[in-house]
C-alpha cells in the first residue's frame, strides 16, 4: 500500500515539474494583444493631429496618458494581490482594448479623444505588472529569466507586426478604420487567455523579485513600465542618487522628444505612412538588440552601457538640428534619429536594470525598482508637457536642442558610478579597472 501511495506521489511530482518546465500557453494569447495595441500606439497622435490638435495639445494628450497609466498600474496591481486573482484583470485589460479603441474610432473632436484615451490607457495599465506576477507563478523559479525573456520576445516581435500592418494600412483606410480593425484584431486575445490562464494564488512580495538582466521592456507609449507597484515610501539609497539624477533628466528629455517627433514630421510635410514606417524601423532595431545587449553586458559594467544608450539617445536627438539643405534631407535626418533611438533603447532599458540587479541587495530590489520606476515616469511626465510647451510657443529646434542637452546632461551623474574622478579625466591619467560584483 506505503509503495502504492509513494508511486502516485512520485507520478504526481513528475507531472508537476513537466508541466512546469514549459512555458505556458497563455503567452500566446499576448500575440493579438501586442499586434492591436503596437499597430493603434501610432494612430492616437496622428489622429489628434487631425482633429485639430497643436504641438502643446499633443503633449498634454500623452502627458495625461502616463498619468493614468501609472495610477492604473498601482490601482489594479494591488487590487489583484488583495483578492489574489490575475486571470479576471487581465481578461479585463484584454477586453478594454477592444472597447476602447472602438469607442476612439468615435469621437468627432480633441477633448474627447483625449478624455476616452485616459480612460484607456488607465484600463490598459492592467497588463502591465499582473502578466509578470502570473508568469513567477507558472514558470520555475530556476526559469524566471528564460520565461521573462520568453514573453517579452513574443511580445515585442507581435508589437513590431502591428506597426508593420499599421503602415501597409493606413494607405488605405482612414484612422477611424483603422482603430475599429485593431479593435477586431484583439478579439482572439480574449479568447485564447480565457482559455489556457489557469489562475492560481499568488504569495510574492516585490523584494523577493529580482530585475532579470534580459528583462524587455516594450516601450508600448514609451512610457516606462512598472514590473509590480509603486514603493510605499519613497526611498533614496545614497548609492542610486546619481542613478536617479541620470533617469529623471533621461526621461524629460524623452518625453520632450519621443511626444512632438511625430508632430514635427506631420507638419514639414511626411505622411502618416511615412510616420509608421520610422516607428517601424525603431522597434525592430530594438527588439533585434535586446538579446544582444544583455549578452555583452555580462562582462561589462551596466553603467558603461547606460552611458552609451544616453549618449546614442544625445546624437539622434541632435540629428534633427544639423542644418542640411538639399532633396530628402529631412527624411535622411528623421531616419537616423529614429534608429539611434531604437539602437539607444535597447541600451538603456537593459543596462538600468542590470545595474539595479548588481549594485543592490536581495531586500532592496523591489523597493528601488519601484522608485526607479517612480522617478522615470515623474520624468517622462514633465517632459511630455514641457515638450508640448516649448514646441507651441517658441518651436520644435528649441524644444529638440534643451532634449539632446537634457540627455547629454543625464551621463554626468553617472561618472561617480564609474569610479572615475573629474579630475582623473581631466589630468588623463590611466582609467582604473571597473570591479565587477556579483
Amino acid at each position: 500500500m506505503r509503495k502504492k501511495v509513494n508511486a502516485t506521489m512520485q507520478a504526481r511530482k513528475a507531472s508537476l515539474l513537466s508541466s512546469n518546465s514549459k512555458m505556458p500557453r497563455w503567452f500566446y494569447s499576448f500575440i493579438p494583444f501586442k499586434v492591436a495595441t503596437g499597430g493603434s500606439s501610432q494612430i492616437i497622435s496622428l489622429y489628434a493631429l487631425q482633429l485639430g490638435a497643436e504641438a502643446g495639445e499633443i503633449g498634454l494628450l500623452t502627458s495625461l496618458s502616463a498619468f493614468a497609466s501609472t495610477l492604473g498600474t498601482v490601482f489594479w496591481g494591488k487590487l489583484s494581490d488583495k483578492l489574489l486573482k490575475r486571470k479576471l484583470f487581465i481578461l479585463m485589460g484584454f477586453f478594454s482594448v477592444s472597447v476602447f479603441l472602438s469607442a476612439l474610432s468615435l469621437v468627432s473632436n480633441f477633448w474627447e479623444l483625449i478624455l476616452v484615451n485616459a480612460l484607456y490607457s488607465f484600463f490598459l495599465a492592467s497588463t502591465v505588472s499582473i502578466p509578470i506576477v502570473l508568469l513567477f507563478r507558472n514558470v520555475r523559479k530556476t526559469r524566471w529569466e528564460e520565461g521573462v525573456g520568453k514573453f517579452n520576445k513574443i511580445g515585442g516581435w507581435a508589437w513590431v507586426i502591428g506597426l508593420l500592418l499599421g503602415f501597409i494600412l493606413v494607405r488605405f483606410l482612414a484612422f477611424r478604420e483603422l482603430l475599429l480593425l485593431f479593435a477586431l484584431l484583439n478579439i482572439p486575445a480574449f479568447i485564447i487567455a480565457w482559455k489556457t490562464i489557469r489562475e492560481a494564488p499568488v504569495y510574492l512580495h516585490r523584494s523577493n523579485i529580482k530585475p532579470l538582466v534580459n528583462q524587455v521592456i516594450q516601450k508600448g507609449r514609451y512610457l516606462p513600465n512598472f514590473l509590480i507597484h509603486l514603493p510605499t515610501r519613497l526611498k533614496l539609497s545614497p548609492k542610486f542618487r546619481g542613478f536617479y539624477l541620470s533617469s529623471f533628466l533621461f526621461w524629460i528629455s524623452s518625453g520632450m522628444y519621443t511626444t512632438q517627433l511625430p508632430v514635427f514630421l506631420i507638419k514639414n510635410g511626411f505622411t502618416s505612412q511615412e510616420v509608421f514606417g520610422l516607428a517601424l524601423l525603431n522597434s525592430s532595431t530594438s527588439a533585434m538588440l535586446y538579446q544582444r545587449v544583455g549578452k555583452k553586458l555580462r562582462s561589462r559594467n551596466p553603467v558603461l552601457g547606460l552611458v552609451q544608450g544616453y549618449f546614442f539617445r544625445t546624437l539622434g536627438v541632435f540629428f534633427l538640428l544639423v542644418p542640411m539643405d538639399f532633396r530628402y534631407s529631412l527624411l535622411l535626418s528623421s531616419t537616423a534619429s529614429y534608429l539611434l533611438w531604437g539602437y539607444s533603447w535597447s541600451y538603456v532599458s537593459v543596462s538600468s536594470t542590470s545595474f539595479i540587479g548588481r549594485r543592490s541587495t536581495t531586500k532592496e530590489q523591489g523597493s528601488i525598482l519601484a522608485t526607479s520606476n517612480l522617478v522615470n515616469s515623474t520624468g517622462f511626465v514633465l517632459g511630455s508637457l514641457i515638450g508640448g510647451g516649448v514646441a507651441s510657443q517658441i518651436g520644435f529646434d528649441m524644444n529638440f536642442a534643451s532634449a539632446s542637452v537634457m540627455s547629454f546632461l543625464a551621463m554626468f551623474p553617472l561618472v561617480p558610478l564609474l569610479g572615475i574622478s573629474l579630475s582623473a579625466s581631466i589630468s588623463k591619467r590611466p582609467i582604473p579597472q571597473i570591479r565587477k560584483r556579483d
